[in-house]
């Protein structure tokens, strides 16, 4: 059969013409099989002797009933915080500092002696007359 070309030497392999069909087939019948439900009046397999289907406890959540400091799950975190947190850390202060620069840039802090003429001179300044101004005990506020 095998010299012959046409169908390879083990007639039973997946390859064979035939047998992808008879594979599928198979896998169709035993799904056939599974999918057969109970008749409608008898109860699930178990349930009439009152017995649950594990030797486990039930959990209502998907959550661990406890956690040991050994486990793998404990030594992964203990590591990815380890290695995380100090390149955030860098990273975050880095950013900070470049935020409190781009701000003090744009509306840097002046101490003013006399504030009432300052305030004077920012309304003269801006052409503004009608402002709220709040004061705090060190920094004044002013909305128009």
């Amino acid at each position: 059969q095998a010299a012959s070309g046409s169908t390879p030497a083990c007639p039973r392999a997946p390859c064979a013409p035939g047998g992808l069909f008879a594979m599928l087939g198979r896998i169709a019948r035993v799904g056939r099989f599974a999918a057969v439900a109970a008749p409608r009046g008898m109860p699930p397999l178990g349930s009439a002797l009152g017995a649950s289907r594990s030797f486990a406890a039930h959990v209502s959540a998907p959550k661990p009933l406890s956690i040991r400091m050994d486990s793998l799950f404990v030594k992964c975190m203990i590591a990815a915080v380890i290695y995380f947190v100090p390149q955030d850390a860098v990273f975050m202060t880095g950013l900070f500092w470049f935020w409190h620069t781009q701000a003090t840039n744009i509306s840097p802090k002046k101490k003013q002696s006399d504030a009432e003429a300052a305030l004077e001179d920012f309304k003269a300044k801006k052409g503004l007359e009608d402002i709220k101004v709040s004061r705090g005990g060190r920094t004044w506020y002013v909305t128009a």
